[in-house]
């Protein structure tokens, strides 16, 4: 055999060395070429203008301009520095990211498991991706998917809850379905859910920060049966389910982004960027197409999206109710006469055994509801964990040695769907302070005392952002009130809870009487209400302690503070008709003021949609312009949307 020369020896060598390095890296070399192919792929594909992938990104449109923009309010939810607006540029830098080999001590970390939504729908459009990158191991995420064993999901609407801050509007979360789920076992499947990270114990504080979006939103996962104790236990809240029909590959879709959303921050605002609207652009991403959310482009008030996901063709299957303790409480109660309810009571506070009531059914019945009534105690932190569980043993035991009963069900109330829309718009006209005059009213959100409980809670009222003018004859139009807040809280009680009521409201109103300029006001305080059933139909009374700050020109020091009380009713006569009638009287630090106050308001409806409203209103406050007395009377429409 000839050899090489030695000269020649050296100068192959250096030849050789970058063959030899570019054959040792070929996947490098291989992936550099095809990130460009995979980018031009995605570009002929438009796949950037795709509405899937504006959904994936949170992109909607801005109020003004209409320009895409996403909700995300955090920067590692994009790979591009201009995602948050640029779908494009996300685009081919997701790609990009896609296909960057992984490291083996953080397989986590890699952008397929970050975002593993966005993964899957593009490898569905650009079969490329798949050839350009294997599917790298997403350790936590697999786990995640399956404990839960996702093949479908369900809408879950707890209802209003007017005492705690965080749950007034109601709320929606979602219940994933697991494989072979039953009856029995679906209390342990696990729910999204996505709420403000508050710190506000009081509705006030609350809704301040709510409605400006000081609040985090967060993404959380938890079994079923945590959320319904919460809901149904603790907070008295009947809750309703909403079978979905998304198939298995759709489910996981959606967990996969929400795996993706439960990492980044979300600024939480009240009225659109809410629980409501998240679940509703997690049901687009888990079916593209669907665009549910895109009906809601001003505000998601929880009850109204349940509306829009129902009003969608095929898109519900099932509906089922899950009463609440107080709402199964309140149901057997029923049942007892008042001699027999007083028992029960006794036997729930301890101050009776159990074995004094007896073996007649009677007695069964009274034996259930004291159980139900110590557990509802219970779980409200109304009675010690000790205490409870030893009248529950001995309860339970006098009662296993009684036959059963049938006790009836819970009656099944209207579904949440069938009520009125949150909006409404109102006109009427009548008389002001001795002129003739138009009223205009508008209310975005959401319920107040004086319109169809259907579908809503009993003796609750929440307005955000309710606005009134008038334009009186020889005047033009004047703003007579802006309440961003208020909230009432009637909550009858019994002889087995004794809530309280209470009341909060602040804006602007004309609280120095008509013909003065509306002023700053703070208003609220605690009361009581209670409830009476008879032939002329349902009658609710309450009393609050009506507390009041409020600042005007007209007072000694511009500002004055006052006390005093309000008592009204609200009667039921016909199943659309309802009147309220109220009056109070305060007294001020002022010594010039007083203000005396009363109002009939009647409310008819025409359908569900419509109401025929007539209203009475008068009114004595000593700083009036004229110190005499006003008077307002209207008759009008309302329509809510």
């Amino acid at each position: 055999m000839k050899t090489l020369p030695a000269p020649l020896v050296p100068v192959l060598i250096s030849a050789l060395i970058p063959l030899l390095a570019l054959a040792a890296q070929p996947a490098r070399a291989d992936t550099a070429i095809a990130l460009p192919q995979l980018q031009a792929a995605a570009r002929a594909a438009q796949l950037a203008d795709d509405p899937a992938w504006a959904d994936l990104l949170q992109y909607e449109p801005a109020p003004v301009t209409g320009r895409l923009r996403s909700l995300a309010d955090d920067a590692g939810f994009f790979n591009a520095p201009d995602g948050a607006t640029n779908a494009a540029a996300e685009l081919d830098a997701t790609l990009a990211r896609l296909v960057e080999p992984a490291r083996p001590d953080a397989p986590d970390e890699h952008p397929q498991c970050r975002f593993p939504a966005r993964f899957h729908w593009l490898k569905s459009r650009l079969p490329q991706l798949a050839q350009a990158t294997p599917d790298r191991p997403c350790p936590r995420l697999s786990a995640w998917a399956a404990e839960i064993r996702p093949a479908g999901a369900t809408l879950v609407f707890p209802s209003a809850y007017v005492n705690s801050p965080a749950s007034m509007f109601g709320h929606t979360l979602l219940r994933i379905d697991a494989e072979g789920q039953t009856d029995a076992t679906r209390l342990l499947a696990y729910t999204i859910n996505y709420a403000a990270k508050a710190d506000a114990t009081d509705g006030f504080t609350f809704a301040m920060k709510g409605l400006f979006g000081f609040y985090p939103g967060t993404l959380s996962s938890s079994p079923y049966y945590v959320k319904v104790r919460e809901y149904s236990d603790m907070e008295s809240r009947d809750v309703w389910e909403y079978r979905l029909n998304l198939t298995p590959d759709e489910t996981r879709q959606l967990l996969r982004h929400a795996w993706e959303i439960g990492a980044t921050r979300f600024d939480y605002w009240f009225f659109d960027e809410n629980c409501s609207y998240m679940i509703l652009r997690l049901l687009d991403v888990a079916r593209p197409g669907l665009r549910v959310s895109r009906r809601f482009p001003l505000t998601a008030i929880p009850v109204d999206t349940v509306k829009g996901v129902v009003e969608v063709p095929g898109l519900v299957t099932e509906i089922a109710f899950r009463p609440a303790g107080g709402t199964e409480l309140a149901h057997r109660a029923s049942r007892l006469p008042p001699a027999a309810m007083a028992a029960a009571i006794a036997v729930a506070d301890g101050r009776q055994t159990p074995a004094s009531l007896g073996t007649a059914p009677l007695a069964i019945e009274q034996l259930e509801f004291a159980d139900r009534l110590v557990a509802f105690r219970g779980h409200a932190g109304k009675l010690d964990r000790d205490d409870a569980l030893a009248r529950l043993k001995a309860i339970q035991t006098t009662r296993s040695q009684l036959p059963a009963i049938d006790t009836g069900s819970v009656p099944v109330p209207p579904r949440p769907e069938t009520g009125h829309a949150s909006g409404r718009f109102g006109l009427a006209a009548g008389r002001a302070a001795g002129a003739p005059a138009l009223f205009l009213g508008l209310r975005p959100a959401y319920h107040d005392l004086l319109d169809p409980e259907t579908g809503y809670s009993r003796g609750a009222q929440i307005r955000f952002f309710d606005i009134a003018a008038s334009q009186r004859e020889g005047h033009g139009w004047r703003l007579d009130r802006f309440l961003p807040v208020d909230i009432v809280s009637v909550a009858p009680r019994r002889e087995w809870t004794q809530p309280l009521s209470w009341k909060v409201r602040f804006g602007w109103e004309r609280s120095l009487g008509y013909r003065l300029a509306p002023s700053p006001t703070v208003a609220g305080g605690p009361g009581a209400a209670w409830e009476w059933t008879s032939g002329a139909g349902p009658l609710m009374g309450y009393v609050f302690l009506e507390n009041q700050l409020l600042a005007h020109g007209h007072l000694e020091k511009r500002w004055a503070i006052g006390t005093g009380p309000l008592a009204g009713v609200l009667w039921d006569p016909a199943p659309a008709t309802r009147l309220q009638l109220e009056a109070s009287r305060q007294w001020f630090n002022d010594g010039r003021l007083e203000r005396s106050q009363a109002r009939a308001l009647l409310r008819h409806s025409l359908g569900r949609d419509n109401n025929l409203v007539a209203e009475y209103e008068w009114t004595r406050a000593e700083l009036s312009a004229d110190g005499r007395q006003e008077r307002r009377m209207a008759l009008g429409w309302q329509r809510y949307f």
